[in-house]
């Protein structure tokens, strides 16, 4: 079953990427266990995020992103307050 472009859970459960095959989690606990993970600062994200995140928050505000570990495919990103959990937290059931 395709969970999105980049993901899909094989037969025994696993989520897989759909590009190298490796595996990433597990569809009914954690789908983005094995995933590689990063934090930088949010004006990292590229040149539609130019704003001083210090002109309208005193948080630090961070991009963050999941990538296959076998391929580097690019999973998730967000761009949230440093200091709170990921929001993009899923699970399937």
């Amino acid at each position: 079953m395709n969970i999105d472009d980049n993901l899909e859970i094989d037969a025994n459960g696993g989520v897989v990427c759909r590009h190298c095959r490796a595996t990433i989690g597990d569809a009914s606990n954690d789908p983005l266990a094995a995933a590689m993970h990063s934090e930088r600062p949010a004006v990292d994200a590229g040149p539609g995020v130019h704003a001083d995140p210090s002109h309208y928050t005193s948080r630090e505000i961070v991009l963050r992103q999941a990538f296959c570990p076998g391929c580097y495919a690019l999973l998730q990103t967000e761009i949230v307050p440093q200091d709170e959990p990921p929001f993009r937290n899923w699970r399937l059931n």
